[in-house]
């Protein structure tokens, strides 16, 4: 999903009603319009009419509006904080991620103006089911009839339990640390990204494969993104992580992906950089899908599951921006034992003995992707003419790169998938970070 450039978001002023309502006209007219009889859509017309629009403005609904170069392109209704009234997209920007940044913006809202709010709400009516599943959603309760409308009721968790609305990230610029594998990682990191240079801030990518620059910005905070592997991270972002420099007081944030459970591990890393001098505000972890799978790659579930992460990657940048983050400690003794067992070798040679990659000769085209892009140089190309690629057990942290990234499908582990999965294509993982 590209960036939209000339992102604008408004509140709906008095007098607005008539655009409002002829983007809602033609949002309703480009769906397939179930769930709606013939007394139904007349229902819906007045409610959706200039006048009634205006009329709820007045009685405490509130409105917000997001333009795309001037242009209106989306808006959303609630009632009250927590309860979406109506959600509607202009066809041209359809599947853009605009309706799940309309969201996100009034899910953080909603979490500052009620700490104790723990749900949003919405009667998605049967052309708008499949976008709430999507974006998180979860049904809880039985489609009906009212006035000639079918609805479903769905509600979106706020928050996790316990959520402490505190830390904020202040300052106009962040200096943003990724380590990925196969993408999911920077791609939750671009989302945060996008959200925050769309609302004035500075941000530069940085990749984690190398050691910390020497010199960071005495004005930035810091934001740190990387995978969950063996309940903990891999020996790639623990040397980064090492190598920064005294952090003097800085903010500090970090994201986490993972295809199960996190364990607590930013505990343990909260230590190290408080240590260090940071301040830590904010850490938070993303369900991604992944390769660890023999089973054939659910297609439609890791588009569902990608999609929902990137709506609470949207949330968490703007709670971020207004303070509604926390850092908890996770379970410090397990998380603190995985830690230390992580700085060893003994994880990850058994991660590669449970999926040891091989090289089918047959397949590889010898382009040296895999041995150019390996983040712990566990690659190599063999001796000769052919110059195959090699895998050095000892060496290989298990991240999938080269297995996610290989243009012919040559580097494999055995028995799995003949595709594996990777979050975007190798050309945007390469110009991220503007190698």
């Amino acid at each position: 999903m590209s960036e939209i450039q000339n992102l604008e978001f408004k509140n709906m002023l008095p007098g607005q009603g008539e655009a409002v309502h002829a983007l809602v006209l033609k949002s309703v007219g480009a769906a397939r319009g179930n769930g709606f009889t013939p007394p139904g859509r007349v229902a819906f017309e007045r409610y959706a009419s200039p006048e009634a629009i205006e009329r709820r403005g007045s009685l405490g609904y509130s409105h917000e509006l997001v333009y795309v170069s001037d242009a209106l392109a989306g808006m959303i209704e609630l009632k009250g904080p927590d309860r979406i009234s109506m959600l509607y997209i202009h066809p041209d920007y359809a599947n853009k991620g605009l309706g799940s940044r309309l969201i996100a913006r009034a899910a953080s809202r909603c979490a500052e103006a009620d700490p104790k709010a723990k749900h949003m709400t919405v009667y998605a009516t049967d052309d708008a089911v499949n976008f709430y599943e999507r974006v998180g959603f979860v049904r809880n309760g039985s489609r009906k009839e009212s006035g000639g409308v079918f609805s479903t009721p769905y509600r979106l968790s706020l928050k996790a339990k316990g959520k402490i609305l505190s830390a904020k990230l202040h300052g106009n610029a962040v200096e943003f640390f990724v380590f990925t594998g196969t993408g999911n990682s920077l791609l939750v990191a671009q989302t945060v990204t996008e959200v925050l240079r769309q609302e004035g801030l500075s941000v530069q990518l940085g990749s984690m494969d190398k050691p910390c620059p020497e010199a960071l910005s005495a004005e930035s905070a810091i934001g740190l993104a990387f995978p969950v592997a063996c309940f903990s991270t891999y020996p790639t972002v623990w040397r980064f992580i090492e190598s920064m420099p005294a952090g003097e007081g800085r903010e500090i944030f970090m994201l986490g992906t993972c295809g199960g459970v996190a364990v607590g591990m930013q505990g343990p890393l909260r230590k190290v950089l408080t240590k260090k001098g940071y301040k830590p505000i904010a850490a938070k972890f993303f369900l991604m899908p992944g390769n660890y799978n023999n089973k054939t790659l659910p297609v439609e579930k890791n588009a569902a599951r990608v999609e929902k992460s990137l709506l609470e990657a949207r949330s968490f940048a703007y709670d971020l921006l207004r303070g509604g983050t926390e850092w908890s400690g996770g379970i410090p003794m397990l998380s603190a034992f995985c830690y230390r067992l992580g700085q060893t070798r003994k994880p990850w040679n058994f991660f590669y003995k449970l999926f040891p990659i091989s090289v089918d000769e047959g397949k590889c085209v010898r382009c040296k992707r895999c041995a150019n892009d390996c983040p712990a140089k566990a690659v190599s190309m063999s001796a000769g003419t052919e110059g195959y690629p090699v895998i050095n057990p000892a060496l290989c942290e298990s991240c999938q790169r080269c297995v996610g990234f290989c243009p012919a499908g040559a580097l494999h582990v055995p028995g799995k998938p003949a595709e594996p999965y990777r979050a975007m294509r190798y050309e945007d993982f390469k110009t991220a970070f503007g190698q």
